[in-house]
């Protein structure tokens, strides 16, 4: 089976406290995965309506193709009060999408965190995709969630195979840190 890769999996993260403990972009995957991830975060504080923008590098070992129903599972959380993002948008805080479909369906959330001359669309091949101007844009509905949008969040990105049957595989895995502050 063939996997896809690419940061989707930034795909939209979350919001919370207000004195950021740590921030950044790190892989959270095993040593062995197929797909890697590597760079950093050149926004301090994300303005919400704003975009987080990052130098994000993409290692993928393996394709990926509409028939690998790849899914991307998101999970966004607050750190002040361990508060979990709700599903946004289809796209943003804590959701699960399948990969190829994200890019078609929300293209103005995933494409930009792919290199300008990289096609946004599946099939997905194995290569090292660098974009040191990739962002993540925090919509207005960031602004509703409970509690407010302000303070520090993690959003913990899995690419996973086969998910929810007893073959699931995490293939990648991405975290990001990072703090929301309501503009």
């Amino acid at each position: 089976m063939k996997y896809l890769i690419v940061i989707a999996a930034v795909m939209v993260a979350g919001v919370s406290s207000s004195v950021l403990r740590a921030q950044g972009l790190s892989d959270c995957g095993a040593g062995g995965d197929p797909i890697k991830f590597t760079g950093r975060l050149l926004t301090q504080t994300v303005p919400v309506v704003g975009r987080m923008f990052m130098d994000l590098t993409t290692t993928t070992l393996i394709n990926a193709t509409i028939e690998d129903n790849l899914q991307v599972r998101k999970v966004t959380t607050r750190l002040a009060d361990n508060y979990q993002v709700p599903c946004l948008n289809g796209i943003s805080g804590t959701c699960t999408v399948e990969f190829c479909s994200a890019l078609a369906t929300y293209p103005d959330s995933v494409c930009t965190l792919f290199p300008a001359d990289v096609p946004c669309s599946c099939p997905f091949l194995a290569d090292v995709y660098v974009n040191p101007t990739a962002y993540v844009t925090f919509t207005a509905e960031w602004l509703g969630i409970e509690g407010g949008v302000n303070g520090d969040y993690v959003t913990r990105t899995e690419f996973v195979s086969n998910i929810g049957t007893p073959e699931e595989t995490v293939v990648g895995c991405l975290l990001l840190e990072y703090a929301l502050a309501a503009v």
